[in-house]
């Protein structure tokens, strides 16, 4: 029975620590989706409708799944990348991992 309360005490201590790295990564995810959006408008005009529907993060590289949709076209679904150590901004692919030309 011990063990149930010394569970729900350390729960509560870390309930706010699991808050707070969640809503660094909840910004870093927006500023990234931000800077995709900006990328994708470029590429093809400013009437571009982009949702973001997925995130995965592996060693460092954040990337956000994407389901873009041009002015009078079909929607395409792409990945949007970001490594922490890389000085590129952001690198998009198709949804079969090649690199698009901006």
């Amino acid at each position: 029975m011990k063990m149930v309360g010394l569970g729900k005490r350390m729960a509560l201590a870390l309930s706010p620590v699991l808050l707070v790295q969640a809503g660094v990564v909840q910004a870093d995810t927006a500023e990234q989706l931000a800077v995709c959006k900006s990328e994708l408008k470029a590429l093809y005009g400013e009437e571009t409708r982009v949702r973001m529907y997925g995130t995965k993060s592996y060693r460092g590289v954040e990337t956000l799944k994407l389901k873009v949709t041009p002015a009078g076209e079909s929607s395409v679904t792409l990945q949007c990348s970001s490594d922490v150590g890389s000085d590129d901004r952001v690198v998009l692919k198709d949804k079969n991992g090649e690199m698009l030309v901006s």
